[in-house]
């Protein structure tokens, strides 16, 4: 049985000890010893042996680096992980392919408020927050001094979103999710979610970013406008799927095995 690796962080996999039991269920099926590494433990890059691939579900695009540099094949690969886990890079990267994206500010050039002030790298909503005036602002930018930032303006949503979820070239499902406590949508936060079908022009959209990156498995995440517009707000990896399970029928740990045994062209 070939032998392959799970990345996870330590608080991480604790959360998502369902779905690894899965993922160890379905590549078995295929052949595939996937082990659980733990990337808080010391020894953890020790125990990985000519695997067939290793899974970086972190957030942390050096560790995929490493192991590429050392012709390890890894999913997702480190500019995905990088670029995903940088929201200024993404919407840079997603203009370039013509996707609408939300716009960034200039601090110097800020007209009205509210605005919103996120870090680079936060994720589940957190760092995020809305500013009804430069004192506001000023007090976050201080809160969060030693991280990167971005300025964005606040668009009226009512609290809604879309995410999208990609396993290679292949949308297998999206959901409309609604915040019930303030204006982030996240679902762990108390939203509400219902499926959501994607228009032509949104499919192609949504291809035509997963072809530009080379993904994997990702979540894309547009605001959805009163209009029915979206904007691109930001990607996902590692990428959560509660809502996709509640939601969907698909077996995600079969799709992404059956992926991953694509890929490498067994």
């Amino acid at each position: 049985m070939k032998s392959a690796y799970l990345l996870y962080e330590h608080q991480d996999a604790k959360k998502n000890k369902v779905f690894i039991e899965q993922m160890i269920d379905a590549t078995q099926k295929q052949d595939i010893q996937l082990s659980l590494l733990i990337i808080n433990e010391a020894d953890w890059a020790t125990k990985i042996d000519q695997p067939l691939f290793v899974w970086n579900r972190t957030r942390n695009a050096n560790i995929a680096k490493q192991l590429e540099l050392a012709g390890i094949k890894v999913f997702n690969c480190s500019f995905v992980n990088g670029l995903a886990n940088d929201k200024k890079s993404t919407l840079q990267f997603a203009q370039l392919q013509g996707i609408p994206t939300v716009p960034i500010l200039l601090e110097e050039r800020i007209q009205q408020y509210p605005v919103i002030i996120k870090t680079i790298d936060g994720h589940g909503g957190s760092e995020v927050a809305l500013c009804h005036s430069k004192d506001e602002l000023n007090a976050y930018r201080s809160k969060w001094s030693t991280r990167k930032i971005i300025i964005q303006p606040y668009i009226e949503t009512h609290s809604t979103d879309v995410r999208v979820w990609v396993v290679g070239s292949k949308i297998i499902g999206a959901v409309k999710r609604q915040g019930s406590q303030d204006f982030r949508s996240n679902y762990t936060l108390g939203g509400s979610i219902e499926r959501y079908k994607l228009s032509k022009e949104q499919q192609s959209q949504v291809l035509a970013l997963q072809k530009a990156l080379k993904s994997d498995y990702i979540g894309i995440d547009f605001l959805l406008l009163p209009n029915g517009e979206w904007l691109l707000n930001e990607i996902e990896d590692p990428v959560g799927a509660r809502s996709f399970y509640h939601l969907y029928d698909e077996d995600l740990p079969k799709l992404l095995t059956e992926h991953f045994v694509e890929e490498l062209g067994m």
